[in-house]
């Protein structure tokens, strides 16, 4: 027995599941449906906006070059998709900016304690220095 294979119609975005290419007609626009090159079962897997992103991309890719013109303005100012990986980039920078923080105190830390050190140390030699001039 054949295996489903999942079809869509390059029109109008329609899909079904069918066995033998021949009854892969889309209902509505009434002209022969194209194979997806992923398997019935990957298909069934992905959720909807995978389904969706997956079958706009080959409508797309199938389209005349007069659609894929009139769909550049849109792939520069999609909003949502830039604003989301400016949100993604900057929570990124501020996990960044945390550990450089971090980082920069314990640093502050270290240095201040060496400089106590030193000037401990220092303050010890000045005054044996010291001792031995007359005031």
């Amino acid at each position: 027995m054949r295996e489903l294979s999942v079809y869509y119609c390059s029109k109008c975005g329609y899909y079904g599941y069918y066995q033998l290419e021949r009854n892969a007609v889309c209902p509505k626009c009434k002209v022969d449906m194209l194979a997806l090159s992923i398997s019935y079962q990957a298909f069934m897997d992905l959720s909807c906006e995978e389904r969706d992103e997956l079958l706009s991309s080959q409508i797309i890719a199938s389209s005349s070059p007069y659609v894929k013109r009139i769909l550049v303005p849109h792939k520069v100012n999609n909003n949502r998709e830039i604003i989301a990986r400016m949100g993604d980039r900057i929570t990124e920078l501020e996990i960044e900016n945390e550990k450089l923080n971090k980082t920069i105190e314990w640093m502050h830390q270290t240095i201040w304690e060496m400089v106590r050190k030193n000037k401990g140390l220092n303050i010890n030699d000045q005054d044996e220095s010291h001792k031995g001039i007359d005031p």
